[in-house]
């Protein structure tokens, strides 16, 4: 585990050196397990305080936010991940969404004043936040395109080739719900596949 979170941490750091690489080994050896969370189960729910930095070790995870009634897939956070939620992290807000196992997993994370005390200690400055914001506003950025302008087809094929399980462990009306599209255009484009 220490391992793929020190990879992933490198990565948001640009791998860049001794001197840097100490202050990551820090910030990983204060990762903490926090749950072994099964299908159907939340990490946070809706306005909850949650300054975290998590960890998703193997399992698959989906983000939910509630708008007019309605609760919608936002973004899949697959195995191997650094994730939070912005706006309890960087905002001190409560959350607003949740984040819902799909496929389990274990779950590791560090809190938000320690990640603020080693990066400080340490002299990470703020690559961290920036780098996985930018990762964040990519995703939001890339799936906005996605809806705007991709046929009901063409998203499920974008999805599926991102993330070729995704049928396996995902609803259909969460994957309706991801993907924007009615239950009955989602089982049109399924049947159109099989039938091609």
């Amino acid at each position: 585990m220490n391992t793929h979170i020190f990879q992933r941490l490198s990565e948001l750091y640009g791998n860049p050196g001794d001197e840097v690489d100490i202050g990551i080994q820090a910030l990983v050896g204060e990762f903490q397990f926090i749950q072994h969370i099964s299908k159907g189960k939340n990490v946070w729910s809706l306005d909850e305080e949650k300054p975290t930095l998590y960890f998703n070790e193997h399992g698959v995870l989906a983000e939910f936010s509630a708008r007019g009634g309605k609760e919608n897939c936002i973004r899949i956070i697959p195995p191997n991940s650094l994730f939070w939620s912005e706006s309890s992290f960087l905002l001190g807000a409560k959350t607003d969404s949740s984040m819902r196992c799909i496929k389990e997993s274990i779950i590791y994370g560090i809190s938000g004043m320690n990640v603020q005390q080693i990066t400080a200690e340490y002299g990470l400055g703020y690559k961290l936040a920036n780098n996985l914001t930018a990762l964040d506003i990519k995703l939001y950025r890339s799936r906005t395109w996605d809806l705007s302008l991709l046929r009901p087809a063409e998203r499920l094929k974008k999805a599926l080739g991102e993330n070729p399980s995704l049928l396996s462990f995902i609803t259909r009306d969460e994957l309706a719900g991801y993907l924007d599209l009615s239950r009955s255009t989602l089982f049109r484009v399924l049947n159109t596949w099989h039938h091609e």
